[in-house]
């Protein structure tokens, strides 16, 4: 059941919330769970606290640093650009206010969504008194409790509220590389060749700042890209999607189209009645405002004609906003600076530090809406609002499935696109971080996520970035992305050995596309996560204290090497399970497994099945011949998986277009039933291999057509 809470006189609407038929309550209601002990109003802000009755973990937020329980720290949403991510580093580019909260037995699950767009502070027992702690800057905010009997329950009832995930297309969960920047057409041209010739799949090549004119959106480099069309034309030709960035500042220039038009009507104001100004990429820029449905037209229609000249889908950027200064920045500086001395070079270094967007944790109370409101009471939701705006029209007037990734977000970014981590680096820590940070994102309900594999800023050395990579295959999107002046992060750039490696880890990817496909969609159908950290699955006190492994779909469970010179590492596995690498079987519990550098341990659990293909060098189901299955039993009867297949790029599957086969073992006989079969599939070969829990195998083989339903025994 999903419960509502206002607290004071709430005079926003974040958006985030879809209509949805919940109970309106007091927090009395809760008394078992939690009690309210504070009300406080102090000038424009208003605190909650209240008391946890019970010990036990607390796990979400979403794109957040640090632990993945989230007892003990306080974090402040207030979207940012925050590109060092520490640690402690807070507040970043998202804002997901929703939190699950486990008891130590499992016996009392809630999940507590804080819908409020503006500046906040949650604080989950920082002081260790057992209290939780609200801080808005505002009138009011709703708050909704969501209960159930599980984590499982829990999220999808968050998500009834908040909006159901749109489905990406299939080519999304291909390989994708992206650096900024590659600077010409024929750098991109050479960069895709390359890929063909040495045999390494890939679906998505990036177009970074640098594909534009002077940094001008909507517009592309005339000297670097004089026939873009025809470069666009020759990718697509070769299998490969183009994803460009957009970002949300608009360049202050006579002449220039988009800011002629957007001039006085489309843009943010400022207190004074004037569009709002700051310095971005482009130099002296406007803000569209995002909120007004009329900007969003403009802005999509805009971005449609990118998708006419060949471009397959958009990276949103700079969109928490990020704002290198401002005028008031540079008044502000001045009159500090004025009468600075050498030997105040501290003092100095601090004020610079404080220009712009890091040091200010944004702007907001200087920035005004179209329809009066001030920024700040709804800044987290900028982000959402231009992802919004460019979804809907690829929806609605393509019918189809929409890539498109942001940096900035809030609740309900799920029902538009998907998101990427940021700014990360290459550091060993960053793989734990992004580990925690992609299962915090399932559990804030955005399924479609990944981060820069390898690390954007700093270089990367070869151990690194195949372990980086390594983890990439097991996330939902599969990105390598590396900043201007680092090392550069290419399969091929650390020598032949290191290319062998990541050839194989890329194809390995490929091999599970069906997996992964039909885990992915199944889950958007069913509102469950592709990746989860293993509670999610598993009510066990040992899963809610494991952060370095989780759950990639039901069957496979993934446990990647976080540091150097890792030969061994300790895993915990929940039922008895099989290396995917070396076929090793290993019983429940706690296991000593090896970490080789060709691989990371990831096993499949007993009594699944798992489909995959031979590689391609991008992802084409119509050019599948075969489906080979992967099989663990411990030989009893029981549904044992399904496979998903649609078009991977219409709207169709809202609509049931798909076909959906069951998979069960019974009574020695491999049985497949047709659940849907309103997409034509091709005829196939269904390759089994079946393992068992002695280490015995089998293998069989069926012709499988569209419908209806086969007998295979095994023999």
């Amino acid at each position: 059941m999903i419960y509502k809470i206002t607290y004071g006189e709430p005079d926003i609407n974040s958006e985030a919330v879809v209509r949805y038929v919940f109970q309106e309550t007091s927090p009395n209601d809760f008394s078992e769970l939690f009690k309210d002990i504070e009300y406080k109003v102090d000038g424009e802000y208003i605190t909650l606290k209240r008391r946890i009755e019970n010990e036990g973990y607390f796990f979400g937020f979403g794109d957040k640093v640090g632990p993945l329980d989230r007892k003990g720290r306080r974090y402040v949403f207030w979207n940012t650009d925050n590109f060092t991510h520490h640690p402690s580093a807070d507040p970043l580019y998202k804002s997901f206010p929703f939190f699950v909260y486990i008891s130590k037995d499992f016996n009392k699950v809630y999940g507590c969504f804080t819908d409020y767009p503006g500046w906040m502070e949650i604080d989950i027992d920082s002081k260790n008194d057992k209290t939780i702690s609200f801080k808005i800057r505002g009138k009011g905010f709703n708050q909704y409790i969501i209960t159930g009997k599980n984590v499982r329950e829990i999220l999808k009832q968050y998500l009834r509220l908040t909006g159901q995930n749109i489905a990406f297309p299939i080519w999304a969960f291909g390989y994708q590389q992206s650096r900024w920047s590659y600077m010409t057409q024929d750098e991109v041209l050479d960069i895709a060749n390359k890929f063909r010739k040495e045999d390494i799949p890939c679906d998505v090549i990036y177009l970074d700042i640098d594909y534009m004119q002077d940094y001008k959106v909507f517009t592309w480099n005339k000297n670097n890209f004089p026939n873009y069309r025809e470069m666009l034309e020759k990718l697509h030709q070769e299998g490969f999607k183009v994803i460009s960035i957009l970002d949300p500042g608009v360049k202050v220039e006579r002449f220039y189209k988009i800011f002629e038009n957007g001039n006085g009507r489309y843009f943010l104001k400022d207190i004074y009645g004037g569009d709002f100004e700051g310095a971005v990429w482009p130099g002296r820029v406007r803000f569209p405002d995002f909120r007004d449905k009329k900007v969003r037209i403009w802005w999509a229609r805009n971005a449609k004609k990118y998708l006419e000249d060949g471009i397959d889908g958009f990276w949103n950027d700079m969109n928490e906003i990020a704002i290198f200064a401002t005028e008031d920045d540079i008044k502000e500086a001045r009159k500090k600076l004025k009468n600075a001395k050498l030997e105040d070079g501290i003092k100095l270094a601090g004020t610079l530090g404080s220009i712009g967007e890091i040091g200010r944790q944004g702007h907001g109370d200087d920035i005004v809406h179209l329809d009066g409101t001030p920024h700040w009471k709804v800044k987290n939701t900028y982000g959402l609002n231009m992802t919004k705006a460019t979804s809907e029209m690829i929806q609605k007037d393509l019918n189809k499935r929409p890539f498109l990734i942001s940096r900035s977000a809030y609740s309900g970014i799920q029902r538009y696109g998907g998101v990427w981590t940021g700014d990360n680096h290459s550091w060993w820590e960053h793989i734990r971080q992004e580990i925690i940070r992609i299962n915090s994102l399932s559990l804030a309900g955005v399924f479609y996520s990944g981060f820069d594999v390898g690390g954007f800023g700093g270089d990367v050395n070869a151990e690194l970035l195949i372990r980086f990579m390594q983890l990439g295959v097991f996330s939902p999107m599969f990105r390598n992305h590396s900043a201007i002046g680092t090392k550069r992060q290419e399969p091929w750039q650390f020598g032949e050995e290191v290319k062998n490696i990541l050839r194989d880890v890329i194809k390995f990817r490929y091999r599970l596309i069906p997996y992964i496909y039909t885990q992915y969609m199944l889950g958007i159908k069913k509102n469950i996560p592709l990746v989860r950290p293993l509670f999610y699955d598993f009510s066990k006190k040992e899963a809610l204290k494991i952060e370095d492994e989780f759950m990639f779909g039901d069957s496979i469970l993934v446990a990647p090497v976080d540091r150097p010179n890792i030969e061994k590492r300790l895993v915990w596995l929940p039922k008895t399970a099989i290396n995917l690498f070396d076929g090793n079987i290993y019983k429940n519990g706690w296991r000593i497994v090896n970490t080789p550098i060709e691989y990371i341990p990831a096993f499949q659990l007993i009594n699944t099945a798992i489909p995959t293909m031979e590689p391609q060098s991008y992802v084409d189901m119509l050019k599948v011949d075969t489906i080979s299955w992967n099989v663990f039993s411990d030989g009893k009867s029981r549904i044992m998986s399904y496979f998903y297949e649609d078009d991977g790029i219409s709207l169709g599957y809202k609509k049931r277009e798909y076909n959906l086969k069951q998979i069960l073992i019974k009574e020695n006989n491999i049985i497949i039933k047709t659940k849907q079969a309103d997409y034509n599939v091709r005829n196939r070969t269904w390759n089994f291999s079946i393992t068992y829990i002695d280490g015995s195998t089998k293998n069989v083989s069926i012709e499988v057509g569209n419908d209806g339903e086969y007998t295979i025994p095994i023999r």
